[in-house]
């Protein structure tokens, strides 16, 4: 299995990525070769050899919004010479095509890309309502996995709540937190943007103040000191230990959002949290 992180929009300030999702290296045309979120065509064909560029088949959105989906209809038809690709999005908000070319994955719905990858839609509604994160798995590598979280999950935080609550946002963390027991140390990160060091550094202003307080934070505060190109570099057991959103109920993270008297339910303290990371 091969992930090949494309960037987008990050000469003006949107370090978007764009995921190409393939089996073979190089990927072949004979196979069921994913492009995630690829809003930017122009961007993403410059980093994209010739025989990676044809060998794509599927179109695929984590969610709607412009800087995700917004390159959709002008990418099919860069592949149309060949075959109009097919469409896997959240909702038709994504697309205007006609219905035969979109799919609208279910929850738990499984995907086949041929030669032993299989991806799972897993529906996370809150940044967006359509909102959905891909689980990718290589079964000739029983520690090959993926996840393309969108804007839903990022290194060290999370999505904005555009169109739902803390609540939903709880629920849809912890949904990827479940479907994933067990594996949680092979499942690499693939999100929709670099945010890591505005994430570190919100972290390290607002909950873990000091060295010590949380070593995998203090180790994820030197590596992205370092690296300008994060994604896939950290798994969901990475996430578990230094991300606050997926440690609600850690007295650090409680006493940032004024509850250092546990009295909040974790919703509740997911909502002052995003509060917290939006006016930072």
């Amino acid at each position: 299995m091969q992930i090949k992180p494309l960037k987008m929009r990050w000469a003006t300030g949107g370090v978007n990525y764009s995921y190409l999702l393939s089996k073979l290296t190089p990927p072949s045309m004979s196979a069921t070769n994913w492009i995630i979120d690829p809003a930017e065509p122009d961007e993403i064909q410059d980093q994209l050899s010739i025989n990676e560029f044809q060998s794509i088949t599927t179109i695929v959105n984590t969610h709607h919004h412009y800087d995700h989906a917004g390159g959709n209809l002008e990418f099919a038809s860069l592949l149309k010479e060949r075959k109009m690709p097919e469409f896997i999005i959240g909702s038709k908000k994504s697309a205007t095509l006609s219905s035969s070319s979109i799919v609208l994955p279910e929850d738990g719905e499984v995907f086949d890309l041929g030669d032993k990858i299989t991806v799972e839609a897993i529906r996370t509604p809150c940044h967006t309502q359509d909102s959905v994160c891909y689980l990718v798995h290589d079964s000739d590598n029983a520690d090959e996995y993926g996840i393309f979280t969108g804007d839903t999950l990022f290194t060290a935080g999370c999505g904005r709540f555009f169109e739902g609550t803390g609540e939903q946002m709880h629920k849809s963390l912890s949904h990827i937190i479940k479907r994933t027991e067990g594996i949680w140390d092979k499942v690499k990160v693939y999100p929709g943007h670099e945010y890591t060091k505005s994430n570190v550094k919100f972290v390290r202003s607002k909950i873990w103040k000091s060295i010590g307080e949380n070593p995998a934070f203090d180790e994820l505060e030197e590596i992205a000191s370092k690296t300008e190109v994060l994604t896939g570099m950290f798994t969901l057991k990475d996430e578990l230990e230094f991300n606050p959103f997926l440690k609600l109920n850690d007295p650090y993270v409680r006493r940032a959002v004024g509850d250092a008297q546990n009295s909040l339910s974790e919703s509740e303290v997911m909502s002052k949290l995003r509060s917290l990371k939006d006016s930072f």
